[in-house]
């Protein structure tokens, strides 16, 4: 597969886009981009080195790879568009819409279409999301290897089979918004007791980084680290203690259910 196309260029299509040609798993020779919002279409292309182009149906005449990065509400409109065309080239088709399914896609279409499905997270503006990838039965293992190879050239991916796409999708695609939080409720706490803003945010991200990296690299349990901060007595154990007092778990999992039941909503289960 030597061509990729990309029907919609938003905020999560344009980190695979570069990661795609920074990587080369794709030339950018013939990586080719299309959305409705022409003026940001071209000023990405020409920032980034890659083709526009003037409309869905050119990214399936061109492409061996088509990427659905459009919002799921678009696919009534658009897959039946561009059915007769899908039929007649059979691209393999990457969708990246949360909560819709590879037979929910198929349903739109009037031949066996190989579907794939991932699912990336915002850190791909960086080169460090945790992506999930799977494909239906018509996907080819070359094709799968492919969707692979897109997803890790953003960070780290696993294989995954869909139905436990909505638990993932939590996990991977929700964390970033409840960690943002997070760091910002600690640079808010350093700020209060005195730190400057930009001191107090500064240390909360890179506490957060420097812990995390720890545990990535290092591995274990995670209890044990906990252990291994606090000293009896100490400092770190009284707020360690307030936050299992406040049921920090319970307000997590409560939090990260009430994403997972909409994702299941959303993907009508």
């Amino acid at each position: 597969m030597n061509s990729i196309g990309f029907i919609g260029c938003g905020n999560m299509a344009q980190p695979i886009i570069r990661n795609t040609a920074e990587k080369n798993v794709f030339d950018k020779n013939n990586i080719y981009v299309y959305d409705i919002d022409k003026e940001k279409l071209h000023n990405f292309c020409k920032i980034n080195g890659v083709n526009p182009v003037l409309c869905e149906n050119e990214i399936v005449s061109l492409c061996d790879v088509v990427m659905l990065c459009v919002k799921p509400q678009i696919f009534p409109d658009l897959l039946p568009k561009i059915s007769s065309l899908l039929a007649e080239r059979k691209p393999l088709l990457v969708s990246i819409a949360a909560g819709k399914t590879t037979e929910y896609i198929a349903s739109f279409l009037n031949y066996d279409a190989p579907i794939a499905r991932i699912f990336p997270n915002l850190n791909a503006e960086v080169g460090e999301a945790s992506s999930a990838y799977t494909g239906n039965s018509f996907v080819t293992e070359e094709q799968l290897e492919t969707v692979g190879k897109i997803c890790k050239a953003c960070g780290e991916a696993k294989y995954l089979s869909e139905d436990l796409f909505s638990v993932f999708g939590v996990l991977g695609g929700c964390v970033p918004a409840y960690t943002f939080m997070f760091i910002g409720a600690l640079a808010k706490a350093g700020e209060a007791d005195g730190l400057d803003p930009e001191t107090a945010r500064d240390t909360a991200v890179q506490t957060v980084l420097g812990s995390a990296a720890l545990l990535k690299e290092r591995g274990g349990n995670i209890d044990d680290w906990v252990k291994k901060v606090c000293s009896p007595g100490g400092t770190t154990i009284e707020g360690v203690n307030s936050l299992k007092e406040n049921d920090l778990d319970g307000i997590v999992k409560t939090a990260f259910h009430k994403s997972y039941e909409k994702d299941l909503l959303l993907s009508g289960k």
